[in-house]
């Protein structure tokens, strides 16, 4: 692991991991145990075996946890792994237009304020026979008859008074 002095500019990230590891007396296996991975995972990352590596995203949250354990520039590390890995820069989002489409229904509350509507004027017209057979059996307004009257036929004056006289005779 150490092959000689070389400087931080132009060592490795696994072995500027692996120096300031040694540096603080840490085994391989302790700081798996605080970093919560495998110590082939630890063993991967000193060694910059990419192939043992998972995904560049958890590798980067591997290298600030275990930079910070050691001591070393956390983003500096990270940044310089990703240059190195070859990561796309972000996704960003793009709109995609849509069809509009041909005909678009309306929304539900529309819709229920149509079908009670509708389900009110079917009411009125099924309802409407019904109450014209009420009106028609009450009569015509205008021939309303008021109660305790009694209406008499005309009188005939002059068939009346010969009926009369015919009876006193």
């Amino acid at each position: 692991m150490s092959g000689g002095p070389v400087s931080s500019e132009t060592a490795s990230i696994g072995k500027r991991l692996a120096r300031a590891r040694e540096a603080r007396k840490l085994t391989i296996e302790k700081v798996a145990d605080t970093l919560h991975l495998d110590v082939r995972t630890v063993e991967a990352l000193e060694r910059d075996d990419r192939a043992a590596l998972p995904s560049p995203i958890f590798v980067k949250g591997y290298l600030r946890g275990y930079a910070a354990l050691v001591g070393l520039p956390a983003e500096e590390l990270v940044s310089e792994y990703t240059a190195l890995a070859g990561e796309p820069p972000p996704l960003t989002v793009v709109s995609i237009k849509q069809k509009v489409p041909f005909f678009q229904l309306p929304s539900a509350r529309l819709l229920r304020k149509i079908i009670l509507l509708l389900l009110v004027a079917i009411m009125i017209w099924l309802a409407y026979p019904v109450v014209e057979q009420l009106i028609n059996m009450r009569g015509a307004p205008g021939e309303e008859t008021l109660p305790g009257r009694l209406e008499l036929p005309p009188v005939d004056t002059a068939a009346d008074s010969a009926t009369i006289i015919n009876q006193t005779e």
